[in-house]
C-alpha cells in the first residue's frame, strides 16, 4: 500500500460541502463538548485533541504508507515532582513554491 492523502483516511467521518468542513466531535478522543463549545470551550484543548489525534493515526499507519514530505513527532517531558508531563508536537512539511506562495510538495512517485 501506499500513503493516502485522503482525509478520511486521517479523521474518520470528516466531510465537506464546499463552504464548510465537519468532523465529528466523537473523533477526538482527548476533547469533550465543552471543551469545544464555540463561545466557552478552549482553544488549547481543541489544538491538543487535533495534534494528539493526528500523531495517533501517524503511528497507526505503516512506515510505508507515511508520507514522505509530511511528518508528525511527538516528545514528552515528565515533570515527576509536580506530576506534570510537557508534550511537544513537531509537525513538519516539505513546501514548494506554488502560485500565490506556498504549497506542500507532491509526494515522489
Amino acid at each position: 500500500m501506499a500513503f493516502s492523502e485522503v482525509p478520511t483516511d486521517w479523521l474518520e467521518n470528516w466531510s465537506e460541502d464546499g463552504t464548510d468542513i465537519t468532523v465529528p466531535l466523537a473523533t477526538f478522543p482527548e476533547l469533550t463538548a465543552a471543551e469545544a463549545d464555540a463561545a466557552t470551550g478552549d482553544i488549547r484543548k481543541i489544538l491538543y485533541a487535533w495534534c494528539e489525534k493526528l500523531y495517533q493515526q501517524w503511528l497507526a499507519t505503516a512506515s510505508d504508507d507515511r508520507p514522505s514530505r509530511m511528518t508528525i513527532a511527538r516528545s514528552t517531558a515528565v515533570d515527576e515532582e509536580n506530576d506534570r508531563f510537557t508534550r511537544t508536537y513537531q509537525l513538519t512539511f516539505v513546501t514548494e513554491a506554488a502560485a500565490g506562495g506556498v504549497d506542500v510538495a507532491d509526494e515522489p512517485a
